[in-house]
């Protein structure tokens, strides 16, 4: 169902910039030194929580989060950057092909989280669950080289390998007890609430909220003129505190993005 919830935004959205699209008539102009580009679209992240880990608490709900299954549904994302060319004449004589830098200076990205089955498991062995709606969130600055070859016409491709230095949040706060017997408890938390955390300062709270990391990023965009469709995929990890019932520690988690996006050169 929220799946089904977020196309339908996606889908509004969509109709709304393919109608500043359609304005935007032979945007790419030859011999331009250098193209801004505006891309928004769906993001994939992570998996759903498996079903073997859905009633274990604790360590089990670890090991699935370490592997990158966070429980989460499409999302979205947004970025905006620009493609510097070294060379504004082409670098092959049969068809238009440049190299140069491209610099996405701000993706964000936003998933929500769903816990619905593990809450269900835990409420079906009698446990009260105390558990607010997680999101996952980044933002992230891409750099690096990209090759554009124009095979026909104004129909370009562009391919890209990129380093993201990228801020993610994981909200995830989930607690499960027994009402008669408070020592019989499941929990999962990426936030501190401890005595300590609250007397840090605003930069210290800011900093342990979420965590930054490089990550790689490779993408290409194909498009005519100046509308296109662009895909990126971005693997890595990225090292977190966690709070759990099992013990607190700290571990690399799986933070693979998948996005597929429309994409405005002008």
């Amino acid at each position: 169902m929220y799946i089904n919830t977020s196309l339908k935004r996606f889908g509004l959205a969509t109709l709304l910039l393919s109608a500043v699209l359609v304005s935007h008539a032979q945007i790419t102009k030859e011999g331009k030194g250098n193209r801004g580009y505006f891309r928004l679209g769906l993001n994939n992240f992570g998996a759903d929580l498996e079903a073997d880990y859905a009633n274990l608490g604790g360590r089990g709900v670890l090991n699935s989060m370490v592997d990158g299954a966070y429980g989460a549904g499409t999302g979205y994302a947004l970025e905006f950057g620009r493609n510097y060319y070294f060379n504004k004449k082409s670098l092959l004589p049969i068809f238009d092909a440049r190299i140069g830098l491209d610099w996405t200076q701000l993706a964000l990205t936003y998933n929500e989280l769903d816990w619905s089955e593990t809450i269900a498991a835990d409420e079906a062995e009698g446990y009260t669950v105390d558990a607010s709606n997680s999101l996952a969130i980044s933002a992230s600055s891409k750099i690096g080289p990209v090759f554009s070859i124009a095979p026909i016409g104004k129909l370009v491709v562009d391919v890209r390998i990129q380093l993201a230095a990228t801020y993610f949040v994981n909200t995830t706060d989930y607690w499960a007890y027994k009402e008669d017997d408070y020592d019989d408890e499941r929990y999962f938390s990426f936030i501190d609430d401890s005595e300590d955390s609250e007397d840090a300062s605003l930069f210290q709270q800011f900093a342990e909220f979420g965590k930054f990391g490089f990550k790689p990023n490779y993408g290409v965009t194909v498009r005519y003129g100046g509308l296109g469709l662009a895909l990126d995929y971005s693997p890595g990890s990225i090292k977190t505190k966690y709070f759990s019932s099992e013990g607190n520690g700290e571990e690399p988690f799986k933070n693979n993005m998948l996005q597929f996006k429309l994409s405005l050169t002008l």
